[in-house]
């Protein structure tokens, strides 16, 4: 699976860990490009305090946060897809104390062996591994 279908489009299968290892590095990578800008934004407007308030400055990290948050939603649905649920399993994370369980149940519990509705298992790193060692 190429970087660009893996985050840009819901469809298909994930593996856990290569879903962990992304979400982790899009997580980090929205978190340094926040600290850049609202860095980048105070340095700009230290002569005049209170145009930071002002909408203009934020609006790009808006679209940021937007596309970062677009791709979240790939990779989680995937994740669901892996563990033969639709992606509509994902607003259970709107309740509180069951977004925890959602969490453990799509990060750290085998998706399903073998095809599903939602296509053939994930060729990631996990399954390369269980492959070459005979773990199957």
């Amino acid at each position: 699976m190429t970087i660009g279908r893996m985050l840009l489009s819901p469809r298909g299968r994930i593996p856990r860990f290569d879903a962990l290892f992304a979400y982790a590095c899009l997580c980090a990578m929205f978190a340094a490009a926040t600290l850049v800008w609202v860095g980048w934004v105070f340095a700009y407007y230290r002569r005049d305090p209170l145009a930071v308030l002002q909408v203009m400055p934020w609006v790009p990290l808006g679209g940021l946060g937007l596309m970062m948050g677009w791709m979240g939603f790939c990779i989680l649905a995937k994740r669901c897809h892996d563990r033969n649920h639709s992606a509509w399993f994902l607003l259970i994370g709107l309740i509180p104390l069951a977004n925890l369980w959602l969490l453990v149940n799509l990060f750290f519990w085998r998706g399903t062996r073998a095809a599903n509705r939602f296509g053939p298992e994930p060729e990631g790193m996990a399954s390369q591994w269980r492959a070459t060692n005979g773990d199957r």
